[in-house]
């Protein structure tokens, strides 16, 4: 009798202590991963989240900076960190749903190789033209363009980027072609935009150049309007609504495997942080839209965009050679 009961009593034993340390966690320091270097909006944002949730819990919530190879480098090492739940990974959606299709030899496989956590920022970009290029709506740029066969042109923050699939997918979809000049980031891609070397771009965080009046905003790909730029229409609203699978969104991720509980626990506190109106305010004044979800939402958001892009990118043959 009592070897048949000792599996039972040995098994009752350890239901607790698993309950008990779900509960404790954490007990000791967490690491927040961040794809990009210190300064950039996913970094300002893992360091609001992260003293939030360090004055929450009790523990330090520490942010290590990994950049490089489009988030490969950090996604990796995550990819490689115990699945316990004290290593994160915060980076923008392009890591894992647009770099497999244009990147050579991807270390990780976005969907079997982490656990989704929760998503702290949505990317709604921006179509915004230089004033000299004489348009100040869609209809206008095409019209233009069209007028003008090969002499427009448009930044991207990089091949393979958002903004330049965003560019690809609308010659494609207006039967126009306007040529793609690639930058090293953001900043350069602005700035020659505001100084008129390039006609157009797509960016989320320049509402203050389109008030200022130094871009026009032609459309926003949605599928909601932007809340810094309210009065600017949707490509949807404008007859374009393929435009609409060039999204993206900032999010938060555990190695796969990292315990149920845990994942629970981070994301209540990783959308305690987020749902505050200063945490809002903050996220919106960065050109993002504020959001919070749960960890399955996000998983659908990322097999989504990842079959989204797959798609665009056969259709609009873009790559890194």
């Amino acid at each position: 009798m009592m070897r048949k009961l000792l599996p039972v009593l040995v098994l009752s034993a350890l239901v607790p202590s698993v309950a008990a340390a779900a509960d404790a966690f954490p007990s000791k320091p967490v690491t927040i991963v961040v794809s990009v270097p210190a300064g950039g909006t996913i970094d300002a944002i893992a360091r609001m989240v992260a003293k939030d949730m360090g004055e929450s819990l009790g523990r330090q919530f520490v942010v290590e900076n990994r950049p490089g190879a489009n988030g490969n480098i950090a996604a990796d090492y995550v990819r490689r960190a115990p699945a316990d739940g004290y290593t994160l990974l915060m980076l923008a959606s392009s890591t894992l749903t647009l770099g497999p299709y244009v990147m050579q030899n991807v270390p990780f496989d976005p969907v079997k190789d982490f656990a989704p956590v929760a998503m702290t920022a949505g990317l709604n970009m921006v179509l915004l033209a230089n004033p000299k290029v004489g348009v100040t709506d869609l209809k206008g740029l095409v019209a233009k363009m069209k007028a003008n066969p090969d002499k427009l042109n448009y930044s991207s923050t990089g091949n393979g980027s958002f903004p330049h699939v965003a560019g690809a997918l609308l010659n494609l979809d207006t039967g126009t072609h306007a040529a793609h000049v690639p930058y090293k980031g953001l900043a350069p891609s602005i700035q020659d935009l505001l100084a008129g070397q390039v006609d157009f771009t797509f960016d989320s965080g320049s509402a203050a150049h389109v008030k200022s009046g130094k871009l026009n905003a032609l459309a926003v790909i949605g599928p909601k309007r932007s809340s810094a730029l309210p009065e600017v229409p949707t490509f949807r609203e404008l007859g374009l609504p393929e435009m609409e699978k060039v999204t993206g969104w900032h999010g938060v991720f555990a190695p796969a495997g990292t315990p149920a509980d845990v994942i629970k626990r981070l994301n209540a506190e990783f959308n305690k942080s987020l749902k505050k109106p200063e945490s809002i305010e903050k996220v919106q004044a960065m050109g993002f839209e504020s959001v919070a979800t749960s960890p399955e939402e996000l998983g659908s958001a990322l097999r989504t965009e990842y079959k989204n892009f797959g798609e665009l990118i056969a259709k609009t043959k873009i790559s890194i050679d």
